[in-house]
């Protein structure tokens, strides 16, 4: 199968976006776009993300922590700059809940423990437990088809 096949398909899968975040040993804070976090289980509070090598991963796995940020629609900036488009847009700003920083501004956060990490090709998995989340108001940024789209219409 051509990988470009696999990738036209596969973007007919309808995801979130979340900004994946940690800070170095320098005190410096670091993120990165993702749309592959999700949910495990709920007994105990368990998310999962799907990291690429780089600056992030290395946080994750030198901290054992990382946060989670799930983008509202008007944050389409946040995840472009996450992603490595930056423009002169401002930079979002991270905030310091509780130990881990997630967006200041976001639908919701986590802040996530590492249980284990795996190798699957050239991307790691790592399961977490969630040690603290919270959420506000608001319409999710969505993508797909390899595109962002308006959040569907609210359920109730």
């Amino acid at each position: 199968m051509a990988d470009l096949d696999f990738r036209r398909h596969v973007s007919f899968f309808a995801t979130g976006v979340a900004v994946i975040s940690g800070e170095d040993a320098a005190g410096s804070v670091h993120g990165v776009t993702v749309n592959s976090f999700g949910s495990v289980s709920l007994e105990p509070p368990t998310v999962m993300v799907s990291l690429r090598p780089g600056r992030a991963m290395e946080i994750v796995e030198s901290t054992g922590r990382y946060g989670a940020s799930i983008l509202t629609q008007s944050q389409q900036h946040a995840s472009n700059h996450f992603a490595g488009n930056r423009d002169n847009s401002e930079q979002p700003t991270f905030l310091t809940r509780l130990e881990v920083p997630t967006l200041e501004t976001c639908l919701a956060w986590f802040e996530c423990e590492v249980l284990d990490s795996f190798t699957v090709n050239d991307h790691v998995l790592f399961p977490a437990r969630v040690t603290a989340c919270g959420s506000a108001e608001g319409d999710p940024l969505i993508f797909f088809a390899s595109q962002y789209h308006s959040s569907p219409n609210r359920l109730g």
